[in-house]
């Protein structure tokens, strides 16, 4: 049986520096057009490092989105364990400044699943989906259809995917296309864009505040 190799030269940040820097490459390009030894050398560290930490370019990649997803999920659910999300403008509020930090994230995800199944890219963020994403979904939506807020007339299935449609879609908007409508996705704009979608889906699918018991 084949030892695991001892670890190249590099100092202790290296595993971090490299992942950095590949959440900046691989939310920025497509996953063939990432070169893994330009990711080591503008993290500055031994190209070899990616080996020894993460096996390949596509274990690189599989770390890279856990560690860009993990945070915002622990956020989410966190919010929805500590009662702070009661309300559907609270849960819209918080997906949003979850989000803002790494809007890249979702479309990455879009991007991926649009390969083939057999792909080992679109493998990695299935597998992230059905781990992470989904349960975190469910877990939101439960909360609040627990909270009285979905309408009675209202089939819950379609309902989770509108409100996740509209939670989604402006992380995965084409820059060209948001720059056409004269769209600039920073913080502030999430902001409003929240309460304005919160408003929509209240008046939609949703009772409108106050209308349900806690």
């Amino acid at each position: 049986m084949n030892k695991k190799p001892g670890r190249p030269t590099g100092g202790s940040d290296a595993r971090a520096a490299l992942i950095k820097e590949a959440q900046r490459c691989f939310l920025a390009s497509p996953y063939h057009k990432v070169s893994t030894r330009k990711i080591a050398e503008s993290a500055g560290v031994d190209v070899a490092l990616i080996r020894y930490y993460f096996g390949n370019k596509a274990g690189l990649f599989e770390a890279t989105v856990h560690e860009s997803a993990a945070p915002m999920i622990a956020r989410i659910q966190k919010a929805i364990n500590d009662g702070k999300i009661e309300t559907l403008n609270d849960a819209v509020a918080t997906f949003y400044k979850v989000m803002a930090p790494g809007p890249n994230l979702p479309a990455l995800i879009i991007r991926s699943m649009m390969l083939d199944e057999n792909d080992e890219q679109r493998k990695t963020v299935e597998k992230l989906f059905n781990h992470l994403l989904l349960p975190m979904q469910q877990m939101l939506f439960r909360r609040l259809q627990e909270k009285g807020a979905l309408q009675e007339n209202i089939d819950p299935e379609f309902a989770r995917l509108s409100f996740f449609s509209l939670m989604v879609f402006p992380f995965i908007i084409p820059q060209s296309l948001a720059t056409l409508q004269g769209i600039t996705m920073d913080e502030d704009y999430l902001q409003r864009l929240a309460q304005h979608n919160a408003a929509l889906l209240q008046h939609g699918i949703f009772k409108v505040q106050g209308d349900h018991t806690p």
